[in-house]
């Protein structure tokens, strides 16, 4: 640092195209931007843009979707991190999808919840599911039926990375789709049974299923719709494989569910999943590794096995 010539960068913050400096970089958007030299909206702060601008709501994706549900008179599900941590996904945006969800028409909703605990405090669940609880109470009617319908902590269930653990994602799939697991009359309910039961965080905290008279309230069958709303590819790129490919072999399905299924935004781009996404990726241009490749200076990039896609497909 005293003999070679060195700035200090900021990763974090709306220097990485976050939404505020409050929000802490991660390795996504990381390195995406080192080195640009230009800012790009990304994750939350691009999917905000997204809403705010209308952009999202005038997508195909989401016209597909509302047609599909109300005209086939289905389910519209969630599934996605119910927090406000910024790096994987916001419950701001779950919510405003649920509130232009019932003003277009659409009847039911079913929200599969993911519990942080990583992103945010490690015990902090039940706040986010008391205001989506909220938002739910004031929406329900005669018209509109929105309910939480299963969950699980994110270390356990759906989110897995890179195929480290296929397990997990057949848990998720088992949970959300085919209603299979233990049985709760709310979310809350579960997650204060688990914490006492377990004594674990809530990323640890394991599959739950909402149910009334003993029958899952919200599994997902076809001609419903599905919206996974997390923003960041690498914990989402399983679930949206196996939701999309009719001949998937990595787990045993039981049932192949015919849905309209989208991603917030597109999570893989070379192997184009999911196939329907409702924000545009940012078109990243000139990072430094690519600055590297052209000039033909020579890179060795070292990563643990749980963070190899991003040394692959970020930089």
């Amino acid at each position: 640092m005293r003999i070679c010539p060195n700035i200090a960068i900021k990763a974090h913050g709306t220097a990485v195209g976050l939404p505020s400096d409050e929000d802490m970089g991660n390795s996504e958007v990381g390195h995406n931007a080192l080195g640009c030299g230009q800012i790009y909206a990304q994750g939350a702060r691009l999917v905000n843009e997204a809403i705010a601008n209308g952009k999202m709501y005038a997508s195909q994706t989401w016209k597909t979707i509302m047609s599909n549900c109300i005209e086939n008179k289905s389910a519209l599900h969630f599934i996605g991190l119910l927090s406000d941590g910024n790096v994987h996904s916001n419950i701001s945006h779950l919510k405003s999808m649920l509130k232009m969800a019932k003003k277009e028409g659409v009847s039911k909703a079913r929200i599969h919840i993911l519990l942080d605990g990583r992103d945010v405090e490690a015990t902090s669940a039940l706040k986010y599911v008391d205001d989506l609880e909220k938002l739910l109470l004031e929406l329900n009617c005669a018209d509109f039926d929105g309910r939480i319908a299963s969950g699980g902590g994110r270390m356990k269930i759906t989110m897995d990375r890179y195929e480290a653990n296929w397990n997990m994602v057949k848990l998720g799939w088992e949970t959300h789709v085919l209603g299979i697991g233990r049985q709760f009359e709310s979310a809350t309910s579960a997650i204060e049974t688990f914490r006492k039961e377990y004594g674990v965080i809530d990323q640890d905290l394991p599959p739950f299923v909402i149910t009334e008279n003993g029958i899952p309230i919200g599994t997902i069958n076809d001609i419903d719709s599905v919206i996974l709303f997390n923003f960041r590819g690498d914990l989402a790129i399983e679930i949206s494989w196996a939701f999309e490919d009719e001949n998937f072999t990595k787990f045993d399905r039981v049932r192949y569910t015919e849905v309209i299924f989208a991603g917030m935004l597109q999570y893989d781009g070379d192997l184009k999943i999911p196939k329907c996404f409702l924000v545009d990726p940012p078109d990243i241009k000139n990072t430094l590794s690519e600055l590297l490749v052209k000039h033909g200076i020579k890179q060795y990039v070292v990563s643990e096995t749980q963070k190899y896609g991003h040394v692959t497909y970020l930089m």
